[in-house]
């Protein structure tokens, strides 16, 4: 099923007063624009009659598909949507957005009401229950490589004493089921965590130089007034009943989260799992804790079904990371058993991929060495240029937003333009601006403090440190990181045979790296307020690869009225793009107008990247940027409010088809390879 999908989109909000559920339905065909609809009568669930045939399947699936597609607004939509979808493989995702109880239901067992079918064993669809929410911590795509999974078996020596609900738990044989995890798991670098406590699972989860890619967790579950308890460990090796908020709190503290999760019920029984599906409860609450995606099962599964399901999707999934085709795919398998339905995946990511991958045709590399070539390439750098020196604007957002206790949601609290918004209210721009400048300041000097000697801040000078101004550490900082590491961004975009630079950064890192070059660059500022001096580029010797110019968009620290920082700021210089177009220099709007573009060290959910992005199509319109050969975007792989087939349509609906091309990798590894395939004459 690879290639492009149809999207049909059931949406479901609760609303409490009336006990029913609003809904929206959304089609998008593969060659199609959205098909929006809202029906106007509620969604009615009895929960009552769905339990009274809990143990009768078709009975449960006739019941559900009655309820559903009893509306005739909703019947009539789907017929249209498959209709339309034809022989297009289709993503069908159902959204739930209401109490947990309404989770439980067995979704998977809805059938087509024209053919009787189930619509999550047809051959094209994929089905997911996807879910989303504006407080929940963004997901971050990763790179695709070489997979680390972490089996926790918990097998605690009492389960014995535990009867919840009145069942008694199973003992759990430890050896047999990392058996298991290690035939599932056979494509990925597979570790078993020696003691299933709740700290251990949190502080392997913690280690950021080796980040775990999937978490295959097998426990005795139990649901207690809709509360999931999950049956971990104690380091003794006792059972310790976790309560699932205590378990989502600690996933949420993780800087780095599985990108998937797969819940096994266990399965020391003779034949079957007997947990009930309690651990599918786990599903929503820990996708709101940050993990992309969660395969659980929802009721008892046999030892059969649920080794050869698990063995099939990761095979499925190790092959693209598209976890809504490896389910499908692995639900297919066992389609004929009874228990086909038991597996659900609850995901929060519409395309359903889990990772990027950093392949660039050849012919995409050709066409930017040609423009590099014959000196039509203009390169935009970000942001994340200066991250290894002064540190990501995520990073400095997320502190400000706890130094201050801003009421703003967890997804909005790396969003440094929102933040430093807040932070202007009630108080001047220049004391915002000070904020950012002590900041700074004090940050590298905690920093020293806690280095050691292999740390290059150490090798610092004090009296730079004892100073007021962050300029002159950052830039000794850069010039040590640049001569310990060829690699260094700001040294290998100091190398490119560029005439004109384009900059969001601050800092003049980049001059920096340029003059260590052999170059002798000419620092520009737009004039976007009236701190910034305007400069008469008549009288400037025009820019050539040995004496480039670096045109700052966003003003520069050693004038820190300058620096384009809050929301309202952003609004400002847009206006000022504008009104001030003519003093921008002839050489500077030619090289944004007329050369092939490349945005270096963004993510697109920048307000950097959105505003510069902006403006720039502004001059002239976007037909002058579609002219061009194509426009390059490389994107800092931890953008994490926007997938990567949702950014190619975003970038495309501008550029036109084939004129842009996204590349997700590090700066420093594009670069690397930018500089390598460049050298190579056609």
């Amino acid at each position: 099923m690879a290639g492009d999908y149809a999207d049909l989109e059931f949406g479901l909000v609760y609303d409490k007063a009336r006990d029913a559920f609003d809904v929206s339905l959304r089609f998008t065909g593969v060659d199609t624009v959205d098909w929006p609809e809202h029906p106007a009568d509620l969604l009615h669930l009895d929960l009552a009659a769905l339990t009274e045939v809990l143990d009768d399947e078709d009975a449960y699936a006739e019941t559900l598909t009655r309820m559903v597609f009893g509306s005739a607004e909703i019947s009539r939509f789907y017929e249209k949507a498959m209709a339309a979808a034809h022989s297009d493989p289709i993503h069908v995702r159902l959204h739930i957005d209401g109490p947990g109880r309404f989770h439980a239901i067995r979704w998977e067992l809805l059938r087509d009401p024209l053919t009787g079918l189930p619509i999550a064993t047809n051959s094209t669809v994929l089905f997911s229950r996807y879910l989303s929410g504006s407080d929940w911590r963004p997901v971050p795509v990763r790179k695709a490589g070489d997979p680390v999974a972490l089996a926790v078996i918990a097998a605690p020596s009492d389960l014995a004493d535990y009867a919840p609900g009145g069942r008694q738990l199973a003992p759990v044989d430890r050896k047999d089921e990392c058996a298991r995890a290690k035939t599932a798991l056979a494509g990925y670098r597979t570790e078993v965590l020696p003691n299933a406590t709740l700290a251990a699972i949190a502080a392997r989860l913690q280690d950021p130089d080796d980040p775990i890619d999937v978490l295959y967790l097998v426990a005795h579950g139990a649901l207690t007034d809709d509360v999931p308890l999950l049956f971990l460990e104690t380091v003794d090796g006792k059972a310790d009943p976790v309560d699932a908020r205590r378990l989502v709190e600690a996933f949420q503290h993780l800087e780095t989260k599985p990108t998937l999760a797969m819940l096994m019920s266990c399965r020391s029984a003779p034949t079957a799992s007997t947990d009930h599906g309690a651990l599918a409860a786990l599903g929503p609450r820990l996708a709101a804790a940050g993990i992309a995606a969660v395969v659980a099962m929802q009721g008892d599964v046999t030892m059969a079904s649920a080794q050869t399901f698990s063995e099939r999707f990761f095979a499925e999934f190790a092959d693209d990371g598209v976890v809504d085709r490896a389910v499908a795919v692995a639900r297919g398998v066992i389609r004929n058993r009874p228990d086909w339905w038991v597996p659900v995946l609850f995901s929060r990511l519409r395309s359903g991929r889990t990772y990027y991958r950093t392949e660039v045709g050849g012919e995409t590399w050709s066409s930017l060495a040609l423009m590099m070539r014959t000196g039509r390439f203009t390169p935009v750098l970000g942001p994340g240029f200066a991250d290894g020196i002064v540190g990501s604007r995520i990073e400095i957002a997320r502190r400000w937003a706890r130094r201050w206790q801003m009421p703003i949601n967890p997804a909005g609290r790396g969003n440094f333009a929102q933040v430093a918004q807040y932070l202007r209210v009630g108080r001047s721009p220049g004391e915002v601006r000070a904020f950012l400048v002590d900041y700074l300041m004090s940050d590298l000097r905690d920093r020293r403090r806690r280095a050691d000697d292999t740390d290059l801040i150490a090798q610092v000078p004090q009296h730079l440190l004892d100073a007021a101004e962050p300029e002159p550490v950052i830039l000794e900082l850069g010039r040590l990181l640049r001569e310990s590491d060829p690699d260094e961004p700001y040294r290998a975009a100091a190398s490119l045979p560029v005439k004109v630079y384009v900059t969001t950064g601050w800092t003049d890192l980049l001059q920096q790296a340029l003059r260590a070059n052999g170059k002798t660059p000419t620092t520009l500022c737009f004039p976007w307020n009236d701190s910034i001096e305007q400069v008469d580029a008549r009288a400037l010797e025009q820019p050539t690869v040995a004496k480039p110019w670096v045109y700052h968009l966003f003003g520069r620290l050693d004038n820190p009225d300058s620096v384009v920082l809050t929301e309202d700021d952003h609004f400002e210089w847009l206006t000022a793009w504008i009104d001030q177009r003519p003093s921008i220099p002839p050489a500077v709007s030619a090289s944004l107008m007329k050369n092939s573009l490349m945005f270096l060290g963004y993510r697109l959910d920048d307000w950097d990247f959105r505003v510069v992005f902006q403006g720039i199509k502004s001059f002239g319109g976007s037909s002058r940027l579609r002219a061009n050969t194509h426009v390059g975007v490389q994107v800092r792989p931890e953008s994490q409010t926007i997938e990567p087939e949702a950014a190619q349509r975003y970038l495309e609906s501008y550029f036109g088809e084939d004129r842009v091309s996204l590349f997700w990798a590090a700066t420093r590894d594009f670069l690397s390879e930018l500089r390598a395939n460049s050298a190579t004459p056609p």
